[in-house]
């Protein structure tokens, strides 16, 4: 039931006919354009929507007073519009569904989009909770969050990358959201296309992993694909509103394999000397590319665009920490930064309701990978491809190659003093 909900959802943004159904409230101009937003995200749909269609205005227009600490307001404004009818509208999975994470996506996405195509929002305000960079982009991001949250006014809490836990309402929560406003904020600053939003939500709340997730959405920021999941029911993604099957590549040679690697924070000195011969190989029959963001590129499995991706800095501080911790804290400037679980959750169970394999660098699942941990004890390797084979001859080139650097670095390196 819900996943059919999901298909209704997002075939809207492209193609909008609902401005006819909200006539006029106030007069305004402003009011003149909630209706084109409110259509494209189609919320109004469900049943009880025209009841709930007064009170989200008030809301809505009490939430906008609060907006001009967000440049581009404007669109900010819109986008938390459109979707609160929603949530009130449908209750399966407590209110919470592929459409309120449609909804919640897109509220981001635009008020994100003019920094990210004006190449702005590039100064470092701040310190997210897993220790990375907090840009004046991400800022945006988490303020359009919140406005969304604040007026959907559910009984859920959220984790964010710069927020960490939090809640907006007085009752107990009934889902939990795991949110990355913006994964792969170097490439969005820069205004690159490898970053997106990223939205996975639970109904556990005490010590969800991985394993709990049971919806999940990512959305491109400056592309039009939308990328969905629910657990046991499949994975498929909408590219300029179109429903795509997910296409994944048969590909299992090494030589002619297209595949990324995370690199932000990796200390450079260990990662590549380990997949120098990897990327020699393939980089002429194939194609190599480094990559910010791990989102982006694990959906880059569904689309036929990648054939593996990976991030195998990790394994060697879980290794031989004490040798390498010095690496890893130059690279992070003074902090060990690594893939922290809202990183990955929403494009983790998208990857495997498509068929792709993903695993950490051992070779093992991420199901009991804490939700709510960004600690560096709870940070991840990932080696992730499009079929069974493939995969098997990563996990082998890397458990070798980390193994023989490791020997190399034990070897020559003098042990720290304790």
């Amino acid at each position: 039931m819900a996943a059919q909900k999901g298909k209704a959802t997002v075939k809207p943004p492209v193609k909008s006919k609902a401005p006819a159904k909200r006539p006029s409230s106030p007069p305004k101009k402003s009011v003149k354009e909630k209706p084109k937003v409110q259509s494209s995200a189609k919320p109004v749909k469900s049943k009880g929507a025209q009841a709930a269609k007064t009170p989200v205005k008030k809301k809505v227009a009490d939430t906008h007073s609060k907006t001009p600490a967000v440049k581009g307001a404007a669109i900010a404004k819109k986008t938390v519009k459109a979707p609160q009818v929603a949530p009130k509208a449908d209750s399966s999975r407590g209110g919470v569904n592929l459409k309120f994470l449609v909804g919640l996506a897109k509220a981001i996405k635009d008020a994100v989009a003019p920094y990210a195509r004006g190449v702005k929002g590039r100064e470092v305000v701040d310190e997210a909770v897993s220790g990375d960079v907090t840009f004046q982009i991400d800022r945006v991001a988490e303020k359009a969050l919140q406005l969304y949250l604040r007026a959907a006014n559910m009984p859920l809490s959220y984790y964010s990358e710069d927020e960490g836990y939090s809640t907006f309402t007085s009752k107990p929560p009934k889902n939990l959201l795991i949110v990355d406003p913006i994964d792969g904020t170097r490439a969005a600053k820069s205004g690159f296309e490898g970053c997106v939003v990223s939205v996975a939500s639970t109904r556990k709340l005490e010590r969800p992993t991985v394993a709990d997730i049971d919806c999940a959405c990512v959305m491109e920021i400056l592309g039009d694909r939308i990328f969905l999941a629910e657990r046991g029911r499949g994975a498929r993604y909408y590219a300029d509103g179109h429903l795509k099957r997910p296409k994944l590549s048969s590909n299992a040679e090494l030589e002619a394999m297209s595949w990324s690697m995370t690199i932000p924070a990796r200390p450079a000195e260990l990662i590549f000397p380990t997949a120098a011969r990897i990327i020699d190989l393939s980089s002429l029959k194939g194609g190599f590319f480094s990559c910010n963001s791990t989102s982006y590129s694990l959906t880059r499995l569904l689309t036929n665009q990648l054939d593996a991706c990976v991030d195998i800095a990790n394994r060697y501080y879980r290794d031989i920490p004490e040798r390498v911790e010095d690496y890893f804290i130059n690279a992070g400037r003074g902090k060990i930064i690594g893939i922290a679980p809202y990183d990955m959750a929403a494009a983790l169970l998208i990857a495997q309701e498509a068929g792709c394999i993903v695993t950490d660098a051992y070779g093992n699942k991420f199901d009991d990978l804490l939700l709510l941990d960004s600690s560096k004890g709870n940070h991840r390797s990932i080696i992730a491809a499009s079929n069974h084979a493939l995969h098997e001859k990563l996990i082998n080139f890397f458990d070798m190659r980390i193994k023989q650097y490791e020997a190399l670095l034990t070897r020559h390196m003098p042990q720290k003093e304790s």
